[in-house]
């Protein structure tokens, strides 16, 4: 999250800092293929962020559902999360996520 100084007198980071805070805190991510972990940056994520999975795929849903897949809080950072899964060769394990919290 974007701090502003109470100083601050530009109108432009206020501008930038309220867009951040009012946008929809969404996005699509597909798990790297061959891989355990995959990486999201998104700016508005905290490590205070909760995270809600929304499968768009079979194989997607099949991971989700399994309890196979997680974001653990230490892998919660200021600007960006990691996904713990499988390590599978699907390409299409693909989902919707929200960001709630901070």
């Amino acid at each position: 999250m974007k701090v502003i100084d109470a100083r601050n007198r530009n109108i432009q980071d206020h501008a930038e800092a309220l867009f951040l805070l009012t946008r929809d805190r969404d996005d699509v991510v597909t798990l790297t293929p061959g891989a355990t972990i995959t990486a999201v940056t998104d700016p508005t994520v905290t490590p205070d962020t909760v995270f809600i999975f929304d499968p768009l795929t079979a194989n997607a849903a099949a991971e989700l559902y399994a309890g196979t897949m997680y974001v653990l809080p230490v892998n919660r950072f200021l600007g960006s999360f990691i996904i713990t899964h499988l390590n599978a060769g699907t390409t299409d394990r693909t989902f919707r996520w929200l960001a709630a919290g901070d």
